[in-house]
This record gives C-alpha cells, sequence and structure tokens, in this order.
C-alpha cells in the first residue's frame, strides 16, 4: 500500500453525492494502492452512524466520537481518531472541526496531510479553506469553476487543487436512442430539497403539464427534508397513476429501474458543481432538462441543443415548454438522445474518476506538506462555562466529571458543515466571482 486515507464525514445525511463517492473511494481506491477508511462523526441525536452503516455494509467505517456536544468535545473525538487511525491524509468531506485538528498535528509532527474536498460552487466552503489555505495541502473540486476559486480567491497554489467530477459508470442493460412515444417519461433524481435543489420547481412544473393536458408520467427518486411537503402536493397525481415516489435507490436500482426507461431528467439548482445524476442519465440515452446553474457554461457537459435543454433558474414555464418540444418537435428527442450517450468518456468515466483521485493522493503525498501561522478562527464561546471565563479545555472537564452533555436542535450545530463565520461581503463576492467566470464561458446569442 502507498498509504492511507482518512476521509472525515457527517453521518446525518445517508444518501447523496457526497456520500456515494466517499464510499466509492473506500471501495475502489485500494486497488491502486491506497487503504482508505471512513471516519463518520458521531452525535447523540442526528448524526447516527448505525444507520450509515445499515446503508453501505461494506465500507469501512470508524465513528469520530462527538456525542458530548461541544466543540471541544467534537475536536477531542478526532483527534483520537486521527491519532490512532495514523492516516497519511486526511480527507475532510464537510466536516469542518477537521481542518482545525489536522492543522495543530501538522504543525506539531508535520502529518497527517491535509486535503479537502468542495463538490459543489457553495460559498461558506470555499470561505472555510481560506481560513485553512495554509495548511491545506490538496483541494479536490467538482469541476473547473470550483478550481479556479479555490485559486483565485482562496488563495492555494494551482498546483494543490484538482478536478475531478463524479465518475460515471456505464450501464448495464443494452440502450438505445430515445424516440416520441405516447407520452413523455421524466425523471427526477436527487434530493428533495426546497432550497439548493429548488424541489418546489418540480411540484410547478407538474402544473403547467396538467393545465396544458401534456401527456407524461414521472418517477421521482430520492429524500430530503421537503419530501412530506412534495409527496402531499403531488399526491392527487400519485393516485391518477402520473407520478411515482421510489425513495433512495441505489446505483444498480437506478441503472435497472429508472435510467433505462425514461426519456428526460429534470434539474432545477441555481448551483452545482460537474452534478453526477443527470451525467449518469446521459449515458443510458436520457435527454436533460437543466436549468442554467451557476457553473453550466464553465464545464460544457450540459450543452443546450447539443445533448440537453436549459433553461433560465426558476423559470419553470421555460422547463416546460423544453419537455414539451421533446415530445412534438420532430427528431429533437433521438437527436439529443444519441448525443447525451457520447458525452461521458475518459476523465468523466467512473474508472477515470477513481484513478485520477489515486493520481493526485500520490501527488499530494510527493509534494511538501504545507504549514503556516494558526488562524485565529473568532469563534463565539461555546456553552455557559466558556462564557464564563473558563479555557474550552477545562469546560470540558468540568462538563465530563458532572456527566453533562451539550444537546443540539439540528445536525448542522451537531457537528458543524461549516464554521458559520462567513460573512455577506465575502459569500456575494464569491457569488460574483462565479457568475463573472459564467459569463466569460457562456456561448453568444446568436440573432437572426
Amino acid at each position: 500500500m502507498k498509504g492511507r486515507v482518512l476521509i472525515c464525514s457527517p453521518s446525518h445525511a445517508v444518501y447523496g453525492g457526497v456520500e456515494t463517492i466517499v464510499a466509492d473511494l473506500c471501495r475502489h481506491l485500494p486497488a491502486f494502492g491506497w487503504d482508505t477508511l471512513l471516519g463518520l462523526a458521531k452525535g447523540a441525536r442526528f448524526n447516527d452512524v448505525t444507520r450509515y452503516r445499515a446503508a453501505y455494509p461494506d465500507v469501512p467505517i470508524v465513528e469520530i466520537d462527538g456525542v458530548r456536544g461541544t466543540r471541544q468535545a467534537r475536536r477531542e473525538g478526532l483527534l483520537e481518531t486521527v491519532q490512532r487511525i495514523r492516516p497519511d491524509i486526511v480527507l475532510i468531506a464537510r466536516l469542518f472541526d477537521a481542518y482545525h485538528v489536522v492543522s495543530v498535528l501538522k504543525r506539531s509532527h508535520g502529518r497527517p496531510r491535509l486535503a479537502v474536498t468542495i463538490r459543489g460552487y457553495e460559498p461558506h466552503y470555499l470561505f472555510d479553506a481560506q481560513l485553512y489555505r495554509d495548511y491545506v495541502d490538496l483541494c479536490v473540486a467538482d469541476g473547473r469553476m470550483i478550481c479556479r476559486a479555490a485559486v483565485e480567491w482562496v488563495g492555494l497554489p494551482e498546483e494543490r487543487v484538482e478536478s475531478i467530477p463524479g465518475g460515471v459508470r456505464p450501464p448495464e442493460v443494452e440502450v438505445s436512442a430515445r424516440e416520441p412515444g405516447d407520452l413523455v417519461r421524466l425523471c427526477y433524481v436527487g434530493r428533495l430539497d426546497a432550497g439548493d435543489k429548488r424541489i418546489r420547481d418540480l411540484v410547478r412544473l407538474l402544473e403547467i403539464l396538467e393545465e396544458w393536458s401534456f401527456p407524461y408520467r414521472l418517477d421521482i427518486v430520492g429524500t430530503g427534508p421537503a419530501a412530506s411537503e412534495v409527496r402531499a402536493r403531488l399526491a392527487r397525481l400519485v393516485e391518477l397513476g402520473r407520478v411515482s415516489f421510489h425513495g433512495w435507490l441505489n446505483h444498480e436500482a437506478l441503472y435497472r429501474k429508472i435510467f433505462p426507461v425514461v426519456d428526460c431528467l429534470v434539474h432545477f439548482s441555481p448551483s452545482e458543481g460537474v452534478t453526477i445524476a443527470p451525467r449518469e442519465a446521459m449515458t443510458h440515452g436520457v435527454v436533460p432538462v437543466v436549468s442554467r446553474f451557476n457553473g453550466l457554461a464553465v464545464e460544457r457537459q450540459f450543452i443546450h441543443e447539443m445533448n440537453a435543454l436549459t433553461f433560465p433558474v426558476g423559470d419553470v414555464e421555460a422547463a416546460a415548454a423544453c419537455v414539451r418540444r421533446l415530445f412534438e418537435e420532430p427528431g429533437l428527442l433521438r437527436r439529443l438522445s444519441e448525443n447525451a450517450m457520447q458525452s461521458q468518456r475518459g476523465r468523466y468515466s467512473f474508472d477515470g474518476a477513481m484513478r485520477a483521485w489515486a493520481e493526485a493522493f500520490d501527488r499530494c503525498l510527493a509534494q511538501p506538506a504545507r504549514t503556516g501561522d494558526l488562524p485565529r478562527v473568532p469563534f463565539p464561546p461555546d456553552g455557559r462555562l466558556t462564557r464564563a471565563g473558563l479555557s474550552p479545555w477545562l469546560a470540558q472537564r468540568l462538563r465530563d466529571l458532572l456527566g453533562r452533555h451539550h444537546d443540539h436542535s439540528d445536525p448542522g450545530s451537531e457537528w458543524p458543515t461549516g464554521s458559520g463565520l462567513m460573512t455577506p461581503e465575502a459569500a456575494d463576492f464569491i457569488r460574483r466571482f462565479g457568475a463573472s467566470l459564467e459569463a466569460a464561458c457562456a456561448e453568444p446569442t446568436v440573432l437572426g
């Protein structure tokens, strides 16, 4: 083995793009010489490692104890885990406290290397990477837009930043280009979230199609915080047989039950990296109808009128018009479907992505470890004892002595994915940086 990687991640979300990627890294990187373990944050209420183990029984998992609930306790749990596992590289996958713990270890002992993966163009992940940029040895981004921001805004050296989109496996059954039928078979695959996934746009899309008496069927695959709302609002369409909910499906089920039998995948998010579910659909000949999310033009995976149809974020009537075109415009569905099947090759394949990750870790370990001054991060006091002036270490010892835990009301405070310190000004600048890059890469409009 070349070395050991410890991936640090929360355990609250069981199903999703990041969860799939880190599980696949644990399964497949050993073939490239990297012993890979998934370190899952355990909390008293929301971060349940048992649920995660049940969903991924073949993934090697170690628990990071954070049940006592304070920032100090989380850091102590991380420190104990890292020192026990002795990884060569720690990869942060949405677990902010690992930045500080690994940076302190690097400053004291010169190891392990610190890597972070940023899978969506979300300002707070870039902001936190900037806080600890002097200690980041490797940043693996999902696409070129995040790479540019990591270099030009975060300030990481270009040779320490890699773009590795999620890899797409080939179909498991024979597929062919789509032809129009009696109806358009739609699917939505992803988190049911009203925020970054704009799942309510899906409900509005169906309302428009119903107003048009448009013939369709929709399969919804995924779970999330808006699942109950969406199910309630679409209950009548479920009864009519026009909509089916499947919950979360694994890769095998998607590749055998959903992608081979649908014509079109709809996607409404305002910001993405190189989003994987539409690309998995494309390799089966499914045509994406996707929002012009921030990053679409930069990545050029979904090209309007070439292998996809696109619409402005939030313009659901335009999305419905795209779906209608697939049904009514002669030759369009077949042409886009054929081009979609040809689009996911090389580095965008599953094997290509796994190899790219292994090579990135090879380079990370071969380069000198990066260190500097530890950032002075202005966290607010973590509880009454620290507000009273006690050090976090002493306050935690008193809590342990008294058997007290700090309870949380949401998973993000139990094990934070970010520092929570990003200013509105920094968020606005990061968004404008991405929008400017997107505008520069957008294709010119041809009039005539």
